[in-house]
């Protein structure tokens, strides 16, 4: 199973609380599609957590999916969380690479349909 090592906001994000919609929903695409366990819960406000990456749900009924923003996720094995993923039902995409900081990462991306966060997992190259 492949380990997440970080998580990165690519736009705004707060990366401890993210609006979502509805929480129900919310959690179990991060349990059932990303591999997250629930470590806090509240009717308001869930704290997940996979390996060495936490991320907050906060609900904010009038979240706008169009306007989400993205999350970096670093792993240590990309193919092996593509095929994860795709097993779980997610629709990961292809395999990229693509720079930043001065270094090649491969990459590939997920999109979350309900809230409209799209995730980019990737692991340097070399």
């Amino acid at each position: 199973m492949a380990r997440l090592i970080s998580v990165y906001p690519i736009a705004d994000e707060n990366t401890k609380a993210l609006p979502v919609k509805a929480l129900d929903l919310a959690v179990a695409f991060y349990q059932r599609v990303l591999g997250f366990s629930t470590t806090s819960r509240s009717a308001e406000a869930a704290a997940l957590m996979r390996d060495d990456v936490q991320v907050g749900l906060v609900v904010h009924r009038a979240h706008d999916p169009g306007r989400a923003g993205s999350l970096a996720l670093e792993v240590d094995d990309l193919e092996d969380l593509h095929d994860e993923l795709t097993r779980a039902g997610g629709r990961p995409g292809e395999f990229g690479v693509d720079e930043w900081d001065g270094r090649a990462h491969r990459t590939f991306f997920l999109r979350e349909e309900e809230n409209g966060y799209c995730y980019c997992f990737y692991q340097p190259v070399g």
